[in-house]
């Protein structure tokens, strides 16, 4: 039967997967193309799929609680994007439009996690070529990406071994650094700072505002607007958020 895929081992970074992955992880994969200037999905929709970029290019947009959009940027041709539907993110915490005409596969994230936790080897090596491919936006991506997909498969297979719960909640501290990774980025980008994922205590949440937020006046509006804003807009539960 021909596979729907056209042989996924003929695309990078999967065209160096054993036989025995290749047959676990294509058939969660389908095609999807859409034309230049769709959008792709916004900043706050469900995040359903991960996408890898066969052709063409997309443009990764973000808007905080109280400033404006800005282009983060662009992904072209082998890159991934989509990331929140893998870490457990309800929703995606930037958006994402077509700058191209652009053909890509797509997985569904909660797919994803149930293959390594059901084939751990196999799902951590399709997790390693995937974050292999993360775009460069980010500093140490491929260290960072691993760490939190370690943490987001961990927690889902404590879900699926029914753990009692404890104070501590992976889940939610999975997506909340996913979340302040895409905060970090764009005051990088607007002035020069940067923000960093601390801890979750509760409903308190600390982080660490570095390089230009540095005896910077404007710190507290950016802390208290950008930072606890949007943290708010994604997880309003989250009452107090604090710097060190």
């Amino acid at each position: 039967m021909k596979r729907m895929l056209e042989k996924l081992h003929t695309i990078p970074p999967f065209d160096d997967l054993s036989e025995d992955t290749l047959r676990l992880v294509e058939p969660l994969f389908e095609r999807f193309t859409c034309p230049a200037g769709a959008v792709i999905f916004e900043q706050g929709e469900p995040a359903i799929y991960l996408y890898l970029l066969l052709s063409g290019s997309v443009t990764l947009r973000y808007k905080p609680y109280d400033g404006p959009t800005i282009n983060l940027t662009q992904v072209g041709a082998g890159g991934v994007f989509g990331w929140s539907a893998v870490v457990g993110n309800p929703v995606y915490t930037s958006g994402t439009v077509a700058k191209e005409n652009a053909e890509t596969i797509r997985i569904r994230g909660a797919k994803l996690r149930e293959l390594v936790v059901r084939h751990p080897e196999a799902g951590r090596v399709i997790l390693d070529k995937l974050a292999g491919k993360v775009s460069n936006r980010w500093k140490d991506a491929n260290r960072q990406v691993r760490d939190i997909l370690e943490e987001a498969i961990s927690a889902e297979t404590e879900k699926g071994a029914k753990v009692v719960a404890t104070p501590r909640d992976p889940a939610k501290e999975i997506q909340l650094k996913a979340l302040i990774e895409q905060v970090s980025a764009y005051i990088e980008q607007f002035h020069g700072g940067s923000v960093e994922y601390v801890s979750l205590d509760g409903n308190r949440l600390s982080v660490r505002l570095g390089g230009a937020c540095l005896g910077c006046p404007l710190l507290p509006s950016t802390l208290h607007g950008w930072v606890a804003g949007t943290v708010h807009q994604f997880f309003p539960e989250i009452e107090v958020v604090s710097a060190e």
